[in-house]
Protein backbone atom coordinates (compact mmCIF):
# COMPACT_ATOMS: atom_id res chain seq x y z
CA UNK A 1 0.00 0.00 0.00
CA UNK A 2 3.19 2.65 1.24
CA UNK A 3 4.87 1.84 -2.89
CA UNK A 4 1.69 2.24 -4.29
CA UNK A 5 0.98 5.61 -2.38
CA UNK A 6 4.50 6.60 -2.83
CA UNK A 7 4.66 6.02 -6.65
CA UNK A 8 0.89 7.97 -6.69
CA UNK A 9 2.98 10.97 -5.38
CA UNK A 10 5.68 10.78 -7.54
CA UNK A 11 3.52 10.73 -10.84
CA UNK A 12 1.46 13.36 -9.53
CA UNK A 13 4.78 14.93 -8.78
CA UNK A 14 5.38 14.50 -12.48
CA UNK A 15 2.33 16.26 -13.63
CA UNK A 16 3.19 19.01 -11.41
CA UNK A 17 6.76 19.17 -12.96
CA UNK A 18 5.30 18.74 -16.98
CA UNK A 19 2.41 21.24 -16.22
CA UNK A 20 4.52 23.70 -14.44
CA UNK A 21 3.99 25.17 -11.48
CA UNK A 22 4.35 29.10 -11.86
CA UNK A 23 1.24 31.18 -13.28
CA UNK A 24 0.88 31.14 -16.98
CA UNK A 25 0.71 35.05 -16.62
CA UNK A 26 3.18 35.33 -19.98
CA UNK A 27 1.12 33.14 -22.11
CA UNK A 28 -2.46 34.13 -21.27
CA UNK A 29 -1.12 37.80 -21.95
CA UNK A 30 0.58 36.89 -25.41
CA UNK A 31 -3.39 35.23 -26.05
CA UNK A 32 -4.77 38.43 -24.82
CA UNK A 33 -2.58 40.57 -27.55
CA UNK A 34 -3.99 37.76 -29.96
CA UNK A 35 -7.59 38.14 -29.37
CA UNK A 36 -6.80 41.90 -29.57
CA UNK A 37 -5.36 41.35 -33.02
CA UNK A 38 -8.11 39.45 -34.22
CA UNK A 39 -10.38 42.20 -33.34
CA UNK A 40 -8.79 44.46 -35.37
CA UNK A 41 -8.65 42.11 -38.13
CA UNK A 42 -12.14 42.00 -38.28
CA UNK A 43 -12.79 45.59 -37.70
CA UNK A 44 -10.87 46.20 -40.44
CA UNK A 45 -12.12 43.85 -42.21
CA UNK A 46 -15.86 45.28 -41.97
CA UNK A 47 -14.66 49.14 -42.89
CA UNK A 48 -13.33 46.79 -46.07
CA UNK A 49 -16.45 45.22 -46.88
CA UNK A 50 -18.52 48.30 -46.28
CA UNK A 51 -15.82 50.73 -48.15
CA UNK A 52 -16.60 47.82 -50.87
CA UNK A 53 -20.42 47.77 -50.57
CA UNK A 54 -20.05 51.73 -51.33
CA UNK A 55 -18.11 51.55 -54.18
CA UNK A 56 -20.02 49.08 -55.62
CA UNK A 57 -23.09 50.55 -54.92
CA UNK A 58 -21.76 54.35 -56.70
CA UNK A 59 -20.97 51.84 -59.74
CA UNK A 60 -24.57 50.54 -60.01
CA UNK A 61 -26.02 53.95 -59.22
CA UNK A 62 -23.56 55.13 -61.89
CA UNK A 63 -24.91 52.65 -64.62
CA UNK A 64 -28.79 53.38 -63.99
CA UNK A 65 -27.70 56.94 -64.07
CA UNK A 66 -25.70 56.39 -67.59
CA UNK A 67 -29.02 54.10 -69.32
CA UNK A 68 -31.09 57.07 -68.02
CA UNK A 69 -29.11 59.94 -69.82
CA UNK A 70 -28.65 57.63 -73.15
CA UNK A 71 -32.93 57.56 -73.15
CA UNK A 72 -33.03 60.92 -72.97
CA UNK A 73 -30.39 61.71 -75.23
CA UNK A 74 -31.61 59.28 -77.75
CA UNK A 75 -35.07 60.93 -77.24
CA UNK A 76 -33.82 64.75 -77.90
CA UNK A 77 -31.97 62.67 -80.88
CA UNK A 78 -28.67 63.80 -79.28
CA UNK A 79 -27.05 60.01 -78.91
CA UNK A 80 -25.18 59.07 -82.28
CA UNK A 81 -24.01 55.63 -82.74
CA UNK A 82 -20.38 54.35 -83.87
CA UNK A 83 -20.52 55.89 -87.01
CA UNK A 84 -21.58 59.10 -85.73
CA UNK A 85 -25.34 59.07 -87.14
CA UNK A 86 -28.26 60.03 -84.80
CA UNK A 87 -29.98 57.05 -82.67
CA UNK A 88 -33.72 57.49 -82.83
CA UNK A 89 -35.25 56.33 -79.70
CA UNK A 90 -37.52 53.14 -80.59
CA UNK A 91 -38.91 50.43 -78.82
CA UNK A 92 -36.18 47.95 -80.27
CA UNK A 93 -33.57 50.58 -79.47
CA UNK A 94 -34.65 50.81 -75.44
CA UNK A 95 -34.67 46.91 -75.45
CA UNK A 96 -31.42 46.31 -76.60
CA UNK A 97 -29.92 48.96 -74.31
CA UNK A 98 -31.86 47.64 -70.79
CA UNK A 99 -30.32 44.53 -72.13
CA UNK A 100 -26.59 45.95 -72.22
CA UNK A 101 -26.94 47.77 -68.98
CA UNK A 102 -29.12 44.52 -67.20
CA UNK A 103 -26.08 42.68 -68.03
CA UNK A 104 -23.50 45.24 -66.45
CA UNK A 105 -25.80 45.32 -63.76
CA UNK A 106 -25.91 41.84 -63.09
CA UNK A 107 -21.90 41.90 -63.05
CA UNK A 108 -22.13 44.25 -60.39
CA UNK A 109 -24.37 42.34 -58.15
CA UNK A 110 -22.50 38.92 -58.75
CA UNK A 111 -19.23 41.04 -57.83
CA UNK A 112 -21.06 42.14 -54.67
CA UNK A 113 -22.14 39.09 -53.96
CA UNK A 114 -18.45 37.34 -54.16
CA UNK A 115 -17.45 40.27 -52.10
CA UNK A 116 -20.07 39.70 -49.25
CA UNK A 117 -19.10 35.55 -49.50
CA UNK A 118 -15.69 36.85 -49.22
CA UNK A 119 -16.35 39.20 -46.11
CA UNK A 120 -18.03 36.41 -44.55
CA UNK A 121 -15.72 33.66 -45.20
CA UNK A 122 -12.78 35.88 -43.51
CA UNK A 123 -14.87 36.87 -40.63
CA UNK A 124 -15.73 32.92 -40.00
CA UNK A 125 -11.94 32.45 -39.97
CA UNK A 126 -11.11 35.32 -37.66
CA UNK A 127 -14.10 33.74 -35.01
CA UNK A 128 -12.89 30.51 -35.46
CA UNK A 129 -8.99 31.46 -34.55
CA UNK A 130 -10.72 33.85 -31.77
CA UNK A 131 -12.73 30.84 -30.10
CA UNK A 132 -9.48 28.42 -30.59
CA UNK A 133 -7.14 31.02 -28.22
CA UNK A 134 -10.44 31.43 -26.19
CA UNK A 135 -10.10 27.80 -25.53
CA UNK A 136 -6.20 27.84 -25.29
CA UNK A 137 -6.58 30.54 -22.31
CA UNK A 138 -9.12 28.14 -20.65
CA UNK A 139 -7.45 24.94 -21.03
CA UNK A 140 -4.21 26.80 -19.77
CA UNK A 141 -5.87 28.67 -16.93
CA UNK A 142 -7.58 24.77 -16.05
CA UNK A 143 -4.28 22.97 -16.48
CA UNK A 144 -2.58 25.47 -13.42
CA UNK A 145 -5.11 25.15 -11.18
CA UNK A 146 -5.54 21.36 -11.88
CA UNK A 147 -1.86 21.61 -10.80
CA UNK A 148 -2.28 24.18 -7.91
CA UNK A 149 -4.75 21.40 -6.52
CA UNK A 150 -1.91 18.80 -7.24
CA UNK A 151 0.74 20.48 -5.65
CA UNK A 152 -1.50 21.44 -3.06
CA UNK A 153 -2.93 17.40 -2.06
CA UNK A 154 0.87 16.39 -2.30
CA UNK A 155 1.67 18.80 0.23
CA UNK A 156 -0.78 17.63 2.18
CA UNK A 157 0.12 13.75 2.13
CA UNK A 158 3.62 14.96 2.51
CA UNK A 159 2.55 16.48 5.86
CA UNK A 160 0.43 13.67 7.16
CA UNK A 161 3.91 11.07 5.84
CA UNK A 162 6.02 13.64 8.32
CA UNK A 163 3.51 13.59 11.64
CA UNK A 164 3.54 9.61 11.02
Amino acid sequence: MRRCVRLIIAALAGAVLLGGCAAPTATLDLISVARKGIAIARTDAQTRRVDAASRMASQVAALDAAFDADVRLAEAGSLTDDEGESVELTAEWVISARKGYSAARASLEERIRSVSDAHMAAIDNLDACDEALAMASQMIVANWNVSQHIKQYILEIQEIKTDE
